[in-house]
């Protein structure tokens, strides 16, 4: 396949899965509640252990079970495939702590199959889900994962958004704060939506396709919610004169992160090249 098309699948489907454990690790409110049904399909079909269940009918009240409970779910593996024109599968392991009401924990690896069926220019559906649990971990340390799987929703929608703006330029509306900053090192700060579409645009006009692959991913949340995260990009392009292209680059974000949106919202962004954007030999 494609590799722009396989990035494009990666970032569609990491942007949803990062966003399903959300729910779990941060209290139950309708706003939050109403974001983890926005990730399903209405035929949605879960099965694990305890059963299998079909649809979004009866999610709130199943979640309820999990009122009180501290959860995290590190997510250790991810593989994302298409399956045809309409669907992409992702399989995944995790390693998943809680500690109950009564101070009980546990920690167990889990196997995720799931399929996704994806839309035109938005984001895939959850319509299978299926949870294995795969071994038992004794004596757990309990440690957060919500700043990190809410960053990384954040990230792959962002990249995935970055990689198609010609047809979604407009959805980085959700993505940037109403008072940003971004200095991207090619060009003078860009403090507002309208500096925001136009740089985009020059974007448009000198790159075909691309492809980001993150690395060096860390995320700390601050005293005040925000999150300041930290990551490499490896980038691949294809100019409009067909020139493959090359370049590496270090961000530095500071997202506002209202839990009850469906994504936190860069603040500021400051980007270094590591590599500059070359010729691919």
């Amino acid at each position: 396949m494609d590799q722009f098309i396989q990035t494009k699948d990666n970032h569609l489907a990491l942007t949803q899965y990062y966003r399903w454990y959300q729910v779990y690790e941060v209290p139950f409110n309708k706003a939050r509640i109403n974001n983890q049904l926005d990730i399903l399909a209405d035929d949605i079909e879960i099965s694990s252990q305890a059963g299998t269940t079909k649809g979004k009918e009866g999610l709130e009240e199943r979640l309820m079970m999990y009122e009180g409970w501290q959860n995290a779910h590190h997510v250790e593996q991810t593989e994302i495939k298409r399956l045809d024109n309409n669907c992409l599968s992702l399989e995944a392991d995790i390693l998943y702590q809680n500690i109950r009401p009564d101070k009980s924990r546990y920690s167990y690896t889990i196997h995720y199959s799931t399929i996704l069926k994806l839309r035109d220019n938005d984001l895939p559906l959850f319509t299978k889900v299926k949870l294995e649990p795969t071994g038992t971990i004794e004596n757990p340390q309990f440690s957060s994962a919500y700043a990190e799987n809410r960053a990384k929703s954040f990230m792959h929608y962002w990249l995935y958004l970055m990689e198609t703006a010609s047809v979604n330029g407009d959805k980085f509306d959700e993505l940037l704060a109403n008072q940003f900053e971004l200095d991207l090192s090619t060009t003078s700060k860009i403090v507002n939506i309208d500096q925001f579409k136009e740089w985009l645009a020059t974007i448009e006009h000198q790159v075909k396709d691309s492809a980001h692959y993150p690395k060096n991913f860390s995320v700390q949340e601050n005293t005040d919610q925000t999150l300041k995260v930290s990551v490499d990009f490896e980038w691949e392009g294809i100019s409009v004169n067909d020139t493959p292209m090359i370049a590496e680059t270090h961000h530095e974000w500071i997202l506002e992160n209202n839990l009850d949106e469906r994504f936190p919202r860069i603040k500021t962004m400051k980007v270094t090249q590591t590599i500059p954007f070359q010729t691919k030999e």
